[in-house]
């Protein structure tokens, strides 16, 4: 499964998508947004106080690939075929605020931040680059191993997983752990094949690494950053997605073949709801969650605690990450 859709990508990325055109810019509310990436290079802002969609708030660079909150009421999004890191003012619509270019055909596949600097991973070119989102910020390449995908940060490290794509004939999963203020290489954590996606809790002070081969084989292994040893392997019997927290508990969605999240601790899975839909992206906030679902071009708000669907917002074709933020 995954190597069919990395071969998707492939063809995606070749005949890249259409620009659409963005809207003229107005003013946003302010208070909390939540914001996603969508396939056709738009984003879209739902502000949850006042019930407002905007759709197409900004246009991003072909094959957008991860969304996050630099703080300072902006957000970023990483665009793989453009090799491009763009940052976007809450405060309206319209025009990005700058860009920042990464290597031409590196792939930027997702980011993560690190005190003020962003640490990004280049699929195609088996590095990492880390930059400040200032304008005109210069860009520090790290070499790695093949297939560095997922990525986060702890205080004073860096976490890079391994996937099983594009360099079919590395299939060593893991984790290459890098000091972040020097890039040198600090250790390697041995993870299933395919170590595609990790997540750091501040709450609990963990990176949690979700490893599958999309046949139903999802590992979640939770490491203390610390000493980097894994502190426990949570089976899901699923292909999980990014993980975000919820209560006590955290929540990961499987988009890439049922319609579960699974919910989960350090014990194992909790609990399972199957919603219906494929939860291709998961946001949280409070008791709310918000589930991307790129099939349907919908995003679904939620009550994850009462597992119950409350409504869905339309948006752009295909929306994939989501993130919280505040104007």
């Amino acid at each position: 499964m995954f190597r069919y859709a990395a071969t998707m990508m492939i063809v995606l990325l070749v005949l890249g998508c259409g620009t659409p055109t963005g809207p003229s810019e107005h003013e946003n509310p302010g208070g909390g947004v939540i914001a996603w990436f969508n396939n056709d290079a738009t984003v879209d802002l739902y502000f949850p106080a006042e019930d407002s969609l905007v759709k197409y708030a900004y246009v991003t660079g072909d094959w957008p690939s991860d969304i996050l909150d630099p703080g300072e009421g902006r957000i970023a999004v990483l665009s793989s075929f453009k090799s491009v890191f763009q940052v976007f003012s809450l405060d309206a619509t319209g025009s990005e605020l700058f860009n920042i270019s990464l290597p031409a055909g590196s792939n930027p596949y997702s980011m993560t931040m690190c005190d003020d600097e962003v640490w990004a991973t280049l699929l195609l070119s088996s590095q990492v680059a880390s930059f400040d989102p200032v304008l005109g910020a210069a860009v520090m390449l790290y070499d790695v191993a093949s297939n560095p995908t997922g990525i986060t940060a702890s205080s004073d490290k860096i976490f890079v997983g391994h996937g099983n794509w594009p360099d079919t004939t590395s299939t060593i999963g893991g984790i290459t752990v890098l000091d972040a203020s020097s890039g040198d290489s600090l250790s390697f954590i041995d993870t299933p094949e395919n170590t595609w996606c990790l997540g750091y809790f501040e709450e609990t002070d963990t990176v949690h690494a979700i490893s599958t081969t999309y046949v139903g084989d999802g590992m979640i292994s939770i490491i203390d950053p610390e000493s980097m040893g894994i502190q426990a392997s949570i089976e899901t019997g699923g292909t999980p997605g990014a993980p975000v927290r919820v209560g006590s508990l955290y929540a990961a969605g499987d988009g890439w073949s049922s319609d579960a999240v699974y919910f989960y601790n350090e014990t194992g899975v909790q609990s399972v709801w199957h919603t219906g839909f494929n939860a291709s992206g998961l946001a949280v906030s409070g008791d709310t969650l918000y589930i991307t679902d790129s099939s349907r071009d919908i995003v679904l708000i939620s009550d994850w605690r009462k597992e119950i669907i409350l409504d869905t917002l339309s948006t752009g074709d295909g929306p994939m990450g989501i993130v919280t933020a505040v104007n």
